[in-house]
């Protein structure tokens, strides 16, 4: 009887394998052989290993063929939407609707990967609201409550009773919520297994682990092991020490190596972590004892707080979800695929066949161009999606932490703008999507409460503070990276000036409204509908059945008010009374119970998600913060700790606000004009106008803080300040025409963004008066320090109610001891103001105390 080795080496002499086919094969027969010798004879162990290797081999081929099924899926999907895709001009355009796929804010008929993203884990979040509300953070610290009873949580999760009624609520909440992940993740094309006895994802962090070493780290972790609840990766037997040993030595190569230590150099493209839907099982080998082993490793190696490994899982896997289901199980080759799409119908339209491609220029030399800047563009903003690679993490942490130190130093006051300009751009976003516009002006105090927030939360409306956790953008100041104290000082000033909370109540303002609008129309018929408000549900995939399927939601109304048409509703519906009808709106008229539950959970699913995709995205229009498309247009493809991506980076610190409110109202603009001329002229000079009025109280609000008279309003100048304080350019007055920017930095230091601006003033204060002492001059040394502390000083300098006060009372003492000709600076700081803008001062300059009110104008 010919071995198994005999009959590999047949196969690869037939051709029907490739060697290497032919040693993976034969490597894993010798670990199933070598498992079963252990109680078998040779002949015995060698048919178990035999049969085993089939099975797995028989499985494996199934679940193979499901994911390429899936994935054909998921490709004639896109294809279809791409070929049928219209711009306003009635013309193909295959480009951008690839684009529209990655990211879009509506008027594209589609769901699109980053909304999708955005409406799984805010409808996630909405189910384990009682978690976010019980470990929120402080307003003044920041630190999370109820923190002792997060090691509680971790216990119930882990199958460890503690006693304690609201730690297993809560542990119940989260574990319910990582089984659904699993099985939706599973359904698209994964293969995650289910684990008994309870589950937490454990992070382990790289540098942690070389930083004690390889048998430290072994020495560490093997006490606090479940050896019996931990199998061989290869047979799925109890591990022997000699393979325990050998396993724990390929995490440690695994985790200090990105995984590289485990993989072969091979003649094409190794792209990174391969297959998504083959993904995230690999996490699942180490198994603790007990909480507290977990808790203790993951203090030493892990995150250190359980809730960010926790929410780390939860905002991850609804990405890997959210890119499964809009693309299938390999993202990463259908994004190359539709990148081969769209080149090869630019190709047709230079050689002059009928195509799909819109040109922005009839010459064919300008497409031409185009067909490589298809694919970079194409990766830019999928990458950026997604989540762009890092090359040096101590570059990105050492970039990001400078950056959140000039969040914190000059970011204190922008609250002022926000409140003035806020209303206006909430009422033009209102206007598009068919809301009722009065309410932009109103009812955002009571969204401060508490009750309020747990109300929008259990809606479905995600808090920034647990997309954070995953470094998602803060509004103006962009992604939050960097070390732990850093990021610390950026969130904690964005809370205290109340540019964060303002933002987030302006975002549940906005969302509790849409709903309310969609609660008032549900009597009506599609057709029937607002037409804005009808625009608006299209844009992002909702038709008729759609609809149907919302009108089919019971309203929800606390306190006997209106009522509100929740998306989580909408999902629940799969379960509740409306049932039927349900199922008769979405034509599902199958007699298998178990297959129409399935269908009908899909299809609830699918519109709640497109429901809440349309909040979300709409809510961008409203409070802007950040779009991957404006973005991605200056990063492009560079990594994050590139040092050309971080200087890019940087350059960008405090214009995601003026990017994405550019980029949102150009296209607003265009669908008016689309309209007509008449509504497309007035909704500019509306956006124009309304946003000049909202920087001029702005303007005069900050000259008010800052120690200064207000402004005369008959001077021209100062409309124009105010329209540059209140556009999309120039929301962030408080860097743009701050004083000392004005007479002390260059149009390059204001182009590359604040990071190289802190560079030019840091050698200006050292290099270059160095070298001016050696010239002989006068250094002024003392004063420049000063205005070095009154500028980059993180909180005080900063934050619009303690400015004054610390420039007054601090730094100009400290400037009359270390600037001989201190008191001539001010009473010149003074006379300039006054020549410049005809305004005085109320606290002047060297004064410990003011000297009077403030006159207004």
């Amino acid at each position: 009887m010919p071995s198994f080795r005999d009959c590999l080496r047949s196969a690869v002499d037939q051709g029907a394998i490739s060697p290497d086919e032919a040693q993976q094969l034969q490597d894993r027969f010798d670990t199933e052989f070598a498992q079963a010798r252990l109680s078998l004879g040779d002949d015995a162990a060698s048919a178990a290993a035999k049969a085993r290797l089939e099975a797995e081999l028989r499985a494996e081929h199934i679940e193979a063929r499901r994911k390429v099924l899936l994935q054909d899926a998921a490709q004639d999907r896109l294809a279809e939407y791409v070929a049928g895709y219209r711009g306003l001009d009635g013309k193909a355009d295959v480009f951008g609707a690839v684009l529209n796929l990655i990211e879009n804010h509506g008027f594209a008929g589609a769901s699109s990967l980053a909304g999708r993203q955005k409406a799984i884990v805010s409808l996630v979040h909405g189910q384990i609201a009682d978690v976010l509300s019980t470990f929120r953070k402080s307003a003044i610290t920041g630190r999370r409550f109820n923190q002792p009873l997060l090691d509680d949580v971790v216990r119930e999760a882990l199958g460890q009773a503690t006693g304690k009624p609201e730690a297993k609520a809560l542990a119940g909440a989260v574990s319910d919520v990582f089984e659904t992940l699993r099985q939706r993740f599973n359904a698209a094309g994964g293969a995650i297994g289910k684990l008994e006895g309870g589950y937490l994802p454990q992070y382990h962090e790289p540098r942690a682990l070389l930083a004690a070493g390889r048998d430290a780290w072994k020495d560490f972790i093997r006490p606090l092991l479940d050896l019996d609840r931990m199998r061989d990766p290869l047979t799925d037997e109890k591990l022997t020490p000699a393979r325990l040993e050998q396993s724990l030595d390929a995490a440690f190569d695994t985790v200090v190596t990105d995984g590289w230590a485990n993989r072969t150099p091979k003649r094409t493209a190794q792209g990174g972590a391969g297959m998504l839907a083959s993904q995230r099982a690999d996490h699942r080998f180490l198994h603790f004892t007990d909480a507290d082993g977990w808790l203790k490793y993951n203090e030493q190696f892990g995150k250190g707080d359980p809730l960010k490994a926790i929410f780390e899982h939860i905002n991850g896997m609804s990405r890997d979800i959210a890119a499964m289901e809009q693309f299938g199980p390999n993202p990463n080759a259908t994004i190359e695929w539709l990148k081969q799409v769209v080149q090869t119908e630019a190709a047709k339209s230079v050689t002059g066949e009928p195509s799909l491609f819109r040109p922005g220029s009839k010459t064919a030399d300008t497409v031409r161009d185009r067909l490589d800047y298809i694919p970079y563009r194409i990766d830019s903003v999928y990458q950026y999606v997604r989540g762009r690679s890092v090359v040096s993490g101590n570059t990105a942490i050492g970039f990001g932490s400078v950056r959140n130190v000039l969040t914190s130093a000059l970011l204190g006051a922008a609250a002022i703008t926000a409140a003035a300009t806020d209303p206006f751009v909430d009422a033009m976003a209102r206007y598009l999507s068919g809301l009722p516009v009065t309410k932009a002006l109103v009812g955002i105090t009571k969204t401060f409460s508490k009750g309020t927030k747990e109300q929008a939360v259990r809606s479905g409306i995600v808090m920034d503070d647990f997309l954070h956790i995953l470094g998602d953008e803060a509004r103006f100041a962009g992604q939050i990276g960097g070390s732990e104290w850093s990021k610390w000082l950026a969130e904690r000033t964005m809370s205290l000036s109340g540019l964060e909370p303002m933002t987030q109540a302006r975002k549940h303002v906005f969302a509790l409204d849409f709903q309310a609008a969609i609660a008032d129309q549900v009597g009506n018929t599609f057709d029937g509908l607002e037409p804005y408000l009808k625009r608006t549900l299209e844009g992002y995939g909702i038709d008729r059945t759609g609809w149907d399927v919302l009108r089919s939601t019971p309203l929800h109304a606390p306190d006997g008010g209106a009522g509100f048409l929740r998306p989580i509703d909408v999902a629940a519906l799969a379960e509740g009374p409306a049932l039927p009808k349900v199922q008769k709106v979405l034509g599902i008229d199958t007699k298998d119970e178990a297959v129409a539950a399935e269908q009908t959970a899909a299809g609830v699913r699918r519109v709640a998600e497109q429901y809440l995709e349309a909040i979300l995205q709409q809510t961008e229009r409203a409070v802007p913060t950040s779009t991957a498309r404006s973005r991605s247009f200056f990063v492009g493809t560079q990594p994050k700790g590139s040092f050309w991506g971080e200087i890019v980076e940087s350059g960008l610190l405090f214009k995601s606000f003026s990017l994405s409110f550019t980029t949102l109202q150009m296209q607003a603009i265009q669908q008016e004009l689309h309209q007509s001329a008449a509504r497309g002229a007035g909704y500019a000079g509306a956006v124009a106008l309304s946003l000049t009025l909202g920087g001029a109280i702005a303007l005069q609000i900050k000259n008010v803080i800052n120690g200064k008279d207000a402004q005369s309003m008959a001077d021209p100048r100062f409309w124009m300040q105010a329209m540059a304080t209140g556009g999309g350019f120039g929301l962030l007055g408080d860097f743009m025409f701050a004083d000392v920017n004005r007479q002390n930095q260059s149009l390059a230091q204001q182009i590359m963004g604040p990071t190289v601006g802190l560079a030019g003033d840091l050698m200006k204060l050292t290099a270059g008066n160095v070298q001016q002492l050696i010239q002989g001059k006068s250094t002024n040394a003392g004063r420049e320090a000063v205005n070095t502390l009154g500028r980059y000083m993180p909180v005080l300098s900063s934050l619009w109610y303690t400015r004054a006060a610390y420039r007054r009372v601090v730094l100009d003492q400290l400037q009359y001891l270390l600037d001989p000709e201190a008191h001539s600076n001010f009473r010149q700081q003074e006379q300039r103001l006054r020549n410049e803008t005809g305004q005085g001062m109320w606290w002047s300059p060297g004064h410990v105390t003011p000297d009077r009110a403030p006159a207004l104008p």
